[in-house]
């Protein structure tokens, strides 16, 4: 059998390479390949549906168990999602930030404690908003500053 060469390989190889390029080249042109280094390293893309895998590490699935039930968002949802250009809070809130605060302080005051541990659940969770509000706070400020950054 003779040694397989450059010369002697069949001419379909290379059309074959041709069709592959011309595909890259397409699928490049497609999705704006070239373009997408000028994207800002800044830019910030939200998606605030429920994946599949979030559900199931959320409610503690396993990967191999199929999930037993699909659901679809609340059909307000779409009107409720926040613009990418937007800040972002830990905990989002309804309204100003003391009718949120003052809400909160009446739902926690009308909660039965019958312990002392349930009093500790109870100082936790006033702690915990506590410093979820200062987290929104922070959040604020530096959405702030960014704000100012880019006017000038």
């Amino acid at each position: 059998m003779p040694a397989i060469t450059i010369d002697r390989l069949d001419i379909g190889i290379y059309i074959q390479y041709a069709r592959r390029t011309q595909l890259i080249e397409q699928v490049r042109q497609q999705y704006h390949l070239a373009e997408a280094g000028m994207i800002p390293a800044q830019a910030l893309i939200v998606d605030l549906y429920p994946k599949l895998s979030e559900l199931e590490i959320l409610l503690g699935l396993g990967s191999t168990i199929a999930p037993w039930a699909y659901f679809f968002p609340p059909k307000s949802y779409a009107s409720q999602r926040r613009s990418p250009f937007a800040f972002h809070r830990v905990l989002p809130i309804f309204g100003t930030s003391s009718d949120a605060e003052k809400d909160e302080e009446e739902k926690l005051n009308q909660i039965p404690v019958s312990s002392k541990e349930e009093e500790e659940e109870k100082m936790s969770i006033k702690n915990a908003l506590r410093k979820i509000g200062e987290l929104n706070g922070l959040l604020r400020f530096i959405g702030g500053r960014i704000g100012q950054f880019l006017q000038g």
